[in-house]
């Protein structure tokens, strides 16, 4: 994670117990987008200490063929493909309580991303995440 991000991240948490709590809940909400992009970052890179630390361990991720893999699967997969940098619409960023859910598509609208992360001794985990092809329109 960038100096910048994790800058954010220690300034969110400080505020969340300054503030009410809507505001709270919308730095959660930029604390997950946050999350997203450093996820997509570190599968760009290959980065494997990045993947371990945002995916728990228990982690388990459902392909577009239906297929469910854990987290360990889940990262030598990344690892042994190209992944070319891309970016998403996070569609729906939802917290409730230390559970939040996120909907993203990637912005050439072919692929959706549903996940859920779970809030552990201050730091968002992902716990689960589905991938969805998106039909192209007729």
């Amino acid at each position: 994670m960038t100096k910048p991000a994790q800058q954010f991240f220690l300034a969110a948490i400080f505020l969340c117990g300054l503030l009410p709590a809507r505001v709270c809940a919308i730095g959660q909400e930029a604390e997950l987008i946050a999350l997203s992009n450093a996820w997509i970052e570190a599968e760009v890179r290959h980065d494997k200490a990045g993947l371990e630390r945002i995916l728990d361990e228990r982690c388990l991720i459902t392909s577009t063929s239906g297929k469910t893999i854990d987290r360990t699967t889940f990262i030598d997969r990344i690892l042994n493909t190209e992944i070319k940098p891309y970016e998403v619409l996070n569609e729906v960023v939802t917290v409730h309580g230390d559970v939040a859910l996120v909907i993203s598509t990637t912005t050439d609208h072919t692929t959706k991303f549903t996940w859920i992360a779970v809030k552990m001794e201050e730091q968002w985990r992902v716990i689960s995440e589905t991938f969805s092809n998106i039909a192209a329109p007729n």
